[in-house]
């Protein structure tokens, strides 16, 4: 084993820089991106014998080679449609499971000439598909006789063959009028995908890997991988998604009539979803509606959470909780990364640093604070690991094509791992999360950290990774499914901690590894970033691209995994993370400590501001994730996401529709230009001046280490919790505040959402609260319109309102506690019992 490890470990450092792969590395993609096709190997579109086949159109298509294959189309409901391409014998692998994609597709209609056939619906009456004959053949598609989005044929390759490594297939997308081309998650790349085609770039690979202090502004393969393209235009948007966990390439042009992206895949099914739009949010929801939503997270989920790579003893751990407790630090989450196990033993604890976890646990817990563990995929070869024996026994791991177990090494030593696409395994691995399976647990370790399940391991020769050939249930070879483990991993989990916590809490999951659909069991985070400015730039463009795709829960490490950051990085880096929704502090093992409290008091109270402002914002932050799961609209948006004309803002990015932020990302800087969307006010907030700026107008503001610039839009409310807790357990009966802006006419609307904060009964019961609050300029008062929900027994509580306008700082600001009409305390008034008492049109006014 010594002998090993040592030659294992030289490998790693000789070939580290050939570690992984690029194009040119991987014989199919260095193949596609330099072919040509000639004019026998291009497909010819058959239309004259195109079918109705169910709910699709069949076009058969062939070449000059006697190659034959067959074009399957559907138009589905909500302005979406479906491109497969389909071999007479079908020996690729096609994932039934894990995903559901709708199947509510409309019955067409065709119409047939001499070199087209027209496909329409006449219960999708804007949508329309136009087969053209070639060489080589296009299907164009379009949403209201807009053409958006066409699949050219020049270069449809299908390797049909019986040899799964010799499955490749390309094919070319183009975007119609589209000026920039976005997603790809994930990459830390601009938020724009950049030309790759002419050379001057590698194209973006989409294959799951553990890339530690990853290059930013790069097109090499990351964590996860979700095969999503957007064209997006002033005018129009649209999107396509492929139905396929293998590795690919895609190479992006902006030459030629219209933008494109080249797929070259490895293997597996043609299966591609396209998205009509026409407009960002027409297309994210479209997106959502057949990837399914995020789910709502319990209340804690929006607070602090801190991190290293590794607390060591349980001593330390109650150590930093107490400490950001006496320094004045909000906090709700402290994780547990490896050095809480048993020699690298998910499962089960370190017996001499964590001898009394439970004791750990109640300490935490009794602050209001909860514990999230990390646990990985990988199993160590140890008789006596239970773990091991029996998932041994049960035959439930990853073989080699000799049928034998898959291993190779890991922190832990040798190591298997558990095939969770065999049915039972993933069965018996949720049962793992029980409290009698995981000893010395309690309902204070809240929900689970799964990394390095790309799956991860030391082995450079196979990029850290399975090999290719590696086999998964079924003699499904790693090559067809690589992307899609980590989705079956924490589809397990999620079962896990669901059945654990007898199906009465929402369960939370963070995943570094992901593919689409994820995110319906797990946030993300974007993985071992690097401190330095860059990087910080990235977690923005990574988060706005992963909301863009459904993965609304996403965050970066604050300050950065891997170096030290420079005390101003370091504060920069809160302001901003207090605006991504996954709101976590990591550093490694070789970074020095950097828990808030062990600063200068002037870097301290930097800090604090920031945390406590995500923590007066966290009603707003729950309100938004509740208007996901409702639309599938994202959490922070990039600002074409509501003003589509405003394409080149990458420094600029909006939290819903209200607020507005443009992070300090430049070192020694004393003002920053900001460009101000649509025709709407926007009034500052984080320098306190309440400043207003026009719609439309670029300004630059001076700004210093206490101040990065964040603004309300004119005509909004907004609900916060200005009363300062230490988490959000100390946070749930508090009274609201609310921040009117108003706009130039005197309105302003906004909504408050809030629930029980921890069970499932919102969806279940649909007991929530959910009122749209409405500015009377009349009374100078706030109306309640119920929306949704069933609000008996909730009892907000408004402790102030504020109204902000044009011609003054502070308008209105109410006494400590806001009165009725009758001078009743309103924290007093049951808002519910009023809206029964007082309908007025189903409204509630409250008096200044």
């Amino acid at each position: 084993m010594l002998f090993w490890l040592i030659t294992v470990f030289l490998t790693s450092v000789l070939a580290l820089d050939n570690v992984f792969h690029n194009c040119s590395m991987e014989a199919f993609c260095a193949t596609f991106r330099s072919q040509v096709l000639d004019e026998n190997t291009l497909f010819v579109a058959n239309v004259e014998n195109a079918t109705i086949v169910s709910n699709t159109v069949q076009v058969p298509l062939t070449n000059g080679n006697g190659e034959e294959l067959t074009l399957e189309l559907s138009i589905l409901f909500e302005t979406k449609m479906r491109i497969k391409v389909l071999e007479k014998v079908q020996r690729r692998f096609i994932i039934r499971y894990g995903i559901v994609i709708s199947k509510i597709d409309y019955r067409p209609t065709i119409e047939i000439s001499d070199d087209t056939v027209t496909i329409t619906a006449a219960r999708a009456v804007d949508e329309k598909i136009v087969v053209r004959k070639g060489p080589p053949f296009t299907v164009e598609c379009y949403h209201q006789d807009q053409l958006e989005i066409v699949l050219n044929g020049d270069r449809l390759v299908m390797k049909n063959t019986e040899i799964i490594e010799e499955q490749a297939f390309s094919f070319t997308v183009e975007f119609e009028g589209a000026k920039n081309l976005y997603g790809l998650a994930q990459h830390s790349f601009q938020l724009a995908l950049k030309e790759t085609a002419d050379g001057s770039s590698e194209p973006f690979r989409m294959k799951n890997l553990d890339i530690g202090e990853y290059d930013e502004d790069s097109p090499l393969a990351l964590y996860g991988s979700i095969p999503v393209v957007y064209g997006h235009s002033a005018d129009f948007t649209s999107g396509v998604f492929l139905h396929n966990a293998a590795q690919m390439f895609v190479d992006i042009s902006y030459t030629g009539d219209r933008p494109s992206a080249y797929f070259m895949v490895e293997c597996g099914h043609f299966d591609l979803i396209l998205f009509l739009g026409p407009t960002p949010r027409d297309v994210v929801r479209q997106y959502t509606s057949m990837m399914g939503i995020t789910r709502m997270p319990q209340l804690w989920v929006f607070g602090y959470h801190q991190n290293r790579h590794t607390y060591w003893t349980q001593e330390e751990v109650k150590d930093v909780v107490a400490k950001m407790d006496q320094a004045d630090f909000p906090l709700d989450i402290i994780y547990l990364d490896y050095g809480y196990t048993n020699n690298n033993r998910y499962f089960e604890w370190n017996p001499e640093n964590f001898s009394d976890p439970l004791e750990m646990q109640q300490n935490i817990s009794a602050t209001g604070r909860r514990i999230i563990t990390v646990s990985n995929t990988h199993v160590p070869v140890d008789l006596d690991y239970y773990i091991y024996v029996a998932a041994k026994q049960l035959d439930y791991y990853v073989k080699t094509p000799d049928g034998s177990d898959f291993k190779d090494l890991t922190k832990a030593g040798e190591s298997v791992w558990i095939d969770f696409l065999t049915p039972d395994a993933h069965t018996w691995y949720a049962f793992l999360f029980d409290f009698s399976k995981f000893s010395g647990t309690s309902e204070t370790i809240a929900g689970f950290c799964h990394d390095s399940n790309q799956p991860s391991f030391l082995n450079d020769t196979t990029e850290r990774t399975f090999p290719p050939e590696t086999l998964h249930y079924d003699q499904i070879q790693d090559r067809e499914v690589h992307n899609f483990y980590p989705l079956m991993h924490v589809r397990a989990a999620d079962a896990g901690l669901s059945l654990r916590d007898q199906y009465k809490k929402r369960v939370f999951i963070l995943s570094r590894a992901h593919f689409a659909g994820s995110h319906q069991y797990a946030a993300v985070w974007t993985g071992d970033n690097t401190a330095s400015w860059p990087h910080l730039r990235s977690s923005i463009y990574e988060c706005l691209t992963y909301n863009l795709v459904a993965t609304v829960q996403c965050g970066a490490n604050v300050g950065g995994f891997y170096g030290d950051p420079t005390e101003e990085l370091l504060q920069r880096w809160y302001q901003v993370g207090i605006w991504i929704p996954y709101f976590r502090a990591h550093s490694s093992e070789d970074s020095a400590p950097r828990e808030p409290y062990l600063f200068s008091e002037e870097v301290q109270s930097v800090i604090r501001l920031a945390i406590k402002t995500r923590y007066k914002h966290i009603p707003y932050w729950y309100r938004l994730m509740f208007d996901h799961t409702e639309s599938g609209d994202p959490l922070i948006r990039p600002l074409f996401y509501s003003y589509p004309e405003y394409i080149d803002y990458d420094d600029h990015f909006l939290i819903g529709e209200e607020i507005l932020s443009r992070p300090v990302l430049e070192a020694g800087v004393s003002e920053v230009q900001v460009t101000f969307p649509g025709n709407d006010i926007w009034y500052r907030v984080d320098d306190d001046s309440w400043a207003v700026y026009e719609g439309g107008t670029n300004q630059s503001l001076a700004v210093n280490i206490t101040t990065s610039p964040y603004f309300y839009r004119g005509g909004s409310i907004i609900p916060r919790m200005d009363i300062e807790r230490p988490s959000t357990t100390q946070m749930m009966t508090d009274p609201f505040q609310l921040y009117v802006t108003l706009d130039d006419d005197e309105n302003a609307e906004g909504l408050l959402y809030f629930d029980d904060f921890t069970s499932l009964q919102y969806r279940t019961k649909l007991y929530y609260f959910y009122f749209r609050l409405i500015y009377d300029s009349g009374t100078n008062g706030i109306w309640f319109q119920q929306v949704s929900g069933n609000a008996d027994g909730f009892n907000p509580r408004i402790q102030r309102i504020v109204v902000h306008r044009r011609e003054a700082k502070k308008e209105t600001i109410t006494e400590s506690y806001t009165t009725t009409k009758d001078g009743t305390p309103l924290e007093d008034i049951d808002l519910v019992q009023q809206h029964q008492l007082l309908r007025g049109e189903g409204s509630v006014v409250i008096y200044l």
